[in-house]
């Protein structure tokens, strides 16, 4: 048993950045599929060369988002992380 809070809340800051990290891999096939469907819909048509500036705007969103939320929850995890490490 951890005798200090302090060695606790470690503790405690450890797992949940565990958990985020986990989260976000369990997240990422998923997202992805739904990406992927989104942008070779009949509507948008990510894969055509001479559609509009809106369309390749919304297709080039598309395509980083992904990526970005990934990102943002491996960040949040890691500032757990190093708040727990620099405790």
């Amino acid at each position: 048993m951890i005798k200090s809070k302090r060695g606790s809340t470690v503790f405690v800051f450890l797992m949940i950045g565990v958990v985020f990290i986990l989260m976000a891999l369990a997240l990422s096939p998923g997202l992805r599929t739904v990406t992927n469907e989104s942008m070779s819909s009949a509507e948008l048509n990510c894969s055509n060369s001479s559609i509009s500036d809106q369309d390749q705007a919304v297709c080039t969103s598309l395509d980083i988002m992904p990526f970005l939320y990934i990102s943002a929850i491996f960040g949040l995890a890691g500032l757990i992380l190093a708040g727990a490490v620099l405790r």
